[in-house]
């Protein structure tokens, strides 16, 4: 087993251990394109929009107040762009769901809508079923720690090592950077025994 192989199923086996199979899960049964509805597509929009530049908390108390049951509370997402994205993105969501589920290049579409970037785009496509990691700040330092330069290559490379898919690799590496403040460091310790 390689050594990349045997540090990832420690922070696989460290998040389950910790009660966070779960968002494995979530990842493993997201509805199919056929089987997707609006209401879905925006939801996992709007969660990506509010949690841009937020942690995992902050997000998730936003987006239950907006949320509401379905009876979107727009009052409850106080950034102003967030809160006019989101808007601007329910007034159209007939259209851009059409757009979405027609589109011959999805990533390119996603990174069309209001408030999704160049590093959102991979988020709202990994809540969306497609198998990209986001490379944010701590999958692109773990990366770099392990003398990768893409967070794409370096997933993949992973993917094939463990058999799960790169949205769940994705996954474990940052629930693991999340739980572990100091995960360079534990990382490096693991690595040198």
């Amino acid at each position: 087993m390689s050594q990349l192989l045997r540090i990832y199923n420690y922070m696989k086996k460290d998040i389950i251990t910790k009660g966070y199979g779960k968002d494995l899960e979530f990842y493993m049964n997201i509805p199919s394109l056929e089987e997707m509805t609006k209401e879905y597509f925006f939801s996992e929009y709007c969660w990506v929009v509010i949690h841009s530049g937020l942690g995992n908390k902050a997000t998730k108390n936003i987006y239950n107040n907006f949320w509401n049951n379905g009876n979107y509370d727009f009052d409850a997402i106080n950034h102003p762009l967030k809160n006019i994205a989101i808007r601007k993105t329910y007034s159209r969501l007939d259209k851009y769901f059409n757009q979405y589920k027609t589109s011959e290049d999805k990533l390119t579409f996603l990174d069309s809508l209001p408030h999704i970037g160049p590093k959102t785009k991979y988020h709202l496509a990994k809540n969306l079923g497609f198998n990209y990691a986001k490379p944010d700040r701590h999958l692109e330092r773990i990366t770099l720690f392990f003398g990768y330069n893409n967070v794409q290559k370096f997933c993949d490379v992973i993917s094939r090592l463990s058999n799960d898919k790169i949205k769940i690799v994705d996954t474990v590496i940052w629930r693991f950077a999340t739980l572990h403040t100091n995960y360079l460091e534990i990382l490096k310790e693991i690595n040198n025994n």
